[in-house]
């Protein structure tokens, strides 16, 4: 008699547990509607977008009409706002140099914005020869001054960050004691600073691994490679299990031959997937990939 009610009883809150654990899944609410992404495709880009998680504010990058010394554009990061059914309201980023900026990355939380610029680095005034990583927190709006990440960079190249809602920032680097051109490596946000990076194995070649995202919660990562010998750059994923990434596997339902996929992108809730081509924005379901 007793062990029929407990049995009972566990039946029950059972099943209450999981009409709670449904509900707090399917009741999510994205910040993003359908719409709002397919209205993406009418924006240009230039190796950069990521979402504000919290309200309908995109940074991209571009290139404008300005050169450098050496006559290559140079690159700025803008902002855009959702209004009138329509991303409006294209302005320069406060925190932008007289230098290029590229590739701005949200952190999960929205608090800072993560991007590549060759600006000078702090004592200096001139113009940084190699690529570093830098952020720039945001609060209610407003945006503070940019940080250089001394324990990112290092005189070789540092750039495409992402991070994990953990804290850990991934980005590529053509540091010494790498596989190839490019590596991934990843950093630890402990105790207030990054960790010494570490090169991730599993994630590198021969080639060059250059863009990239990160899952918040690190169960998979999407990057595109240089392959040398064909000269493409074509999309991988790869799968993250136990705290072990595995061999990224290359996404051949997107590559297309003579076609860069750049600029791999997740949206805020997680369930799409952006690219850019020719500087337009694709959007695809992200569980066509990781299902």
């Amino acid at each position: 008699m007793f062990l029929a009610l407990t049995l009972n009883k566990f039946r029950q809150l059972s099943f209450f547990l999981g009409i709670v654990i449904f509900v707090s899944i399917t009741s999510c609410k994205s910040t993003y509607s359908d719409y709002d992404y397919q209205k993406l495709e009418n924006i240009t880009i230039g190796n950069g977008l990521t979402f504000h998680p919290k309200e309908k504010l995109v940074l991209i990058s571009k290139a404008t009409k300005k050169k450098s010394e050496d006559g290559k554009p140079l690159y700025r990061i803008f902002q855009l706002k959702f209004k009138e059914n329509q991303w409006c309201c294209e302005t320069e980023v406060p925190f932008s140099s007289e230098f290029t900026d590229y590739h701005p990355v949200f952190s999960p939380d929205g608090k800072w914005v993560y991007f590549n610029s060759d600006r000078p680095i702090p004592a200096s005034n001139e113009k940084s020869e190699k690529i570093n990583i830098w952020r720039v927190q945001c609060n209610d709006g407003n945006w503070d001054e940019p940080e250089y990440l001394f324990e990112i960079n290092t005189k070789n190249h540092e750039s495409y960050p992402t991070i994990a809602k953990s804290g850990t920032l991934y980005f590529n680097s053509d540091r010494t004691g790498g596989k190839g051109s490019m590596d991934i490596y990843k950093s630890e946000y402990i105790n207030g600073q990054f960790s010494k990076p570490k090169l991730v194995e599993e994630l590198n070649s021969i080639d060059s691994e250059n863009d990239m995202f990160v899952d918040p919660q690190e169960r998979f990562m999407i990057l595109n490679r240089y392959l040398f010998d064909s000269k493409e750059i074509e999309l991988f994923i790869s799968h993250n299990e136990d705290g072990i990434w595995l061999n990224p596997k290359p996404i051949n339902s997107i590559n297309k031959n003579e076609v860069w996929e750049l600029t791999p992108t997740l949206s805020p809730d997680g369930k799409q997937f952006f690219i850019e081509v020719n500087g337009t924005i694709l959007t695809y379901p992200i569980k066509k990939f990781i299902e």
